[in-house]
């Protein structure tokens, strides 16, 4: 079988400049323009569900290649792909094994920090005896950083509660990330030092973390601690944003899709995008004071539609050649390769395979056509992706034989471009995938399951909810073992609180549950 490899060739729309890299381009181009009958009498590419399933599956239970071990500090991430990716395909907690479940929810967990925050792996957090000096002050070995803190909430949503975690906490926790300049860092160091860059990626995971802990914050609850610097945080993000419309790293840097699609879902998560597409920010009406973040939306479409190109296959290509990323032809090919395609009876939706790069002059990824098409979604703009081009790429160029998605053709499959890869095609409408919510990068069900946790924690005390019910909505986790069960000094102590309760002995102050964890009384 020929590998495939993209036109050597890019053209950027907003320039209306064309750069070569090789003098068979336009040729090897037209060659392909001539030979694109084949895509129009192939069957449809087909999704197949169950391989998917057996993939993540193998992900699940077996022991990860060796490539992977570069991974153990963030293996929070690689837990919510899987979870997330058994959701999107509706394996759900009840389909898997309640050991597993028990068990994954326990690991997650774990990886908690008594200061707020979660730490990417059990194997960069202490014993929680390790953290307190000989005056029972906590120390600041292994920090908790953000992302851990966003994949672990949002993992856990799909095998227990975002409640069970110290939500006050891991809160205050947030606030002491935030710069003056409105950025985040990744972790607190010694001393309270925000250590880590400015970059999109943590604003995106701030403001999730805000958004799961918090809610829409319509209605205020006597448990709210201080918000983040929200104009602050828009106020970072705005800056990142670069003359062509797209955002960049940080502020001075060139436009990217990841980044871009984080400063995005960051500001929907805030709730500050602007409300129309066909207004720039100075000419928008002034009825919400609030600060918004896209200063020209026209212009970020425009630099997104951008981003999506023409994958063609050279037949002469050896069979042994690598994989190669080359520059690719943008899917606004010349009027006169569009007259050709006319000539032949053929629209370009007929003809490609479309991917998306994340800069200019690059090659398409799987993860790039996420970034993309859930940056135009989340705006309201999935009418101009290329959808049946952009679901041939994914499922007759990525998707691999043995189940997953492989960054490009040619490539293995890995746990990150294969959710990346699923989220795509559900966020495209694939029959066998549940309806997806680009924001969250979750399932709509997710969303809405972490919706009626936030509202339940947000509600005064329940009459009929057991103690820790209550204990868990003033933000203390509530240990779980790994039958599911609660520790038998837990609920002895449940039982003592209720004694106490009838007695009229309750001590006014907050019930503290590390003086059961003492064993003081």
């Amino acid at each position: 079988m020929k590998k495939g490899r993209p036109a050597r060739m890019c053209t950027d729309p907003m320039a209306g400049q064309k750069h070569r890299t090789d003098t068979k381009a336009s040729a090897l181009r037209l060659h392909n323009l001539t030979t694109v009958k084949k895509f129009t009498t192939m069957e449809q590419p087909v999704f197949n569900k169950e391989l998917h399933i057996k993939y993540w599956r193998r992900c699940l239970k077996s022991v990860l290649p060796t490539e992977y071990t570069t991974t153990d500090s963030s293996r929070l991430s690689l837990g919510f792909f899987i979870l997330s990716a058994f959701d999107l395909l509706g394996v759900g907690g009840d389909q898997l094994d309640r050991k597993d479940v028990a068990g994954l929810k326990q690991w997650i967990l774990n990886c908690e920090h008594p200061k707020g925050g979660f730490c990417g792996s059990p194997n960069h957090k202490y014993p929680s005896a390790y953290y307190r000096s000989a005056t029972d002050t906590p120390s600041d070995m292994d920090p908790a950083n953000l992302p851990a803190t966003f994949f672990a909430l949002m993992a856990l949503n799909f095998v227990g509660k975002v409640g069970e975690v110290d939500r006050k906490k891991c809160l205050r926790w947030l606030q002491k990330l935030q710069r003056e300049d409105g950025s985040f860092g990744e972790t607190l160091g010694k001393d309270g030092k925000i250590e880590g860059g400015r970059d999109m990626r943590y604003c995106q995971c701030a403001a999730a973390i805000r958004w799961i802990l918090r809610g829409d914050l319509k209605s205020k609850s006597q448990r709210e601690v201080e918000d983040i610097d929200v104009d602050g945080l828009v106020g970072h993000i705005r800056k990142a944003e670069t003359y062509d419309g797209g955002f960049g790293e940080s502020f001075e840097h060139e436009s990217h899709a990841g980044y871009t699609y984080c400063g995005i879902a960051s500001l929907s998560n805030l709730d500050r995008l602007p409300g129309s597409l066909s207004k720039s920010e100075a000419e928008a009406e002034p009825s919400n004071s609030k600060l918004t973040g896209v200063t020209n939306l026209q212009d970020t479409v425009r630099w997104l539609m951008s981003r999506q190109v023409n994958y063609v296959e050279s037949d002469d290509e050896e069979d042994d050649e690598e994989p190669q990323a080359k520059p690719v032809a943008s899917s606004n090919p010349a009027n006169s390769e569009i007259d050709q395609l006319a000539a032949a009876g053929l629209s370009l939706e007929d003809t490609y395979a479309i991917g998306c790069n994340g800069r200019l002059n690059k090659g398409p990824d799987t993860c790039y056509s996420f970034w993309v098409d859930a940056s135009l979604y989340i705006l309201g703009q999935s009418k101009l992706i290329n959808k049946e081009g952009s679901r041939r790429w994914l499922i007759e160029k990525t998707q691999h034989m043995i189940g997953g998605f492989a960054k490009g053709p040619g490539y293995p499959p890995d746990i990150y471009h294969s959710y990346l890869g699923l989220g795509t095609l559900a966020m495209l409408g694939e029959p066998d995938l549940k309806t997806f919510d680009p924001v969250l990068c979750a399932s709509q069900e997710a969303k809405s399951k972490i919706e009626r946790d936030i509202a339940e924690f947000l509600k005064p005390d329940a009459p009929g909810k057991s103690v820790w019910d209550n204990l868990a909505l003033m933000g203390d986790m509530v240990p779980v073992g790994p039958d599911g069960k609660f520790p038998k000094f837990w609920t002895d102590a449940e039982e003592k609180y209720k004694k106490m309760q009838e007695e009229g002995t309750l001590p006014l102050q907050r019930f503290e549950p590390q003086n059961i964890w003492s064993g003081e009384t």
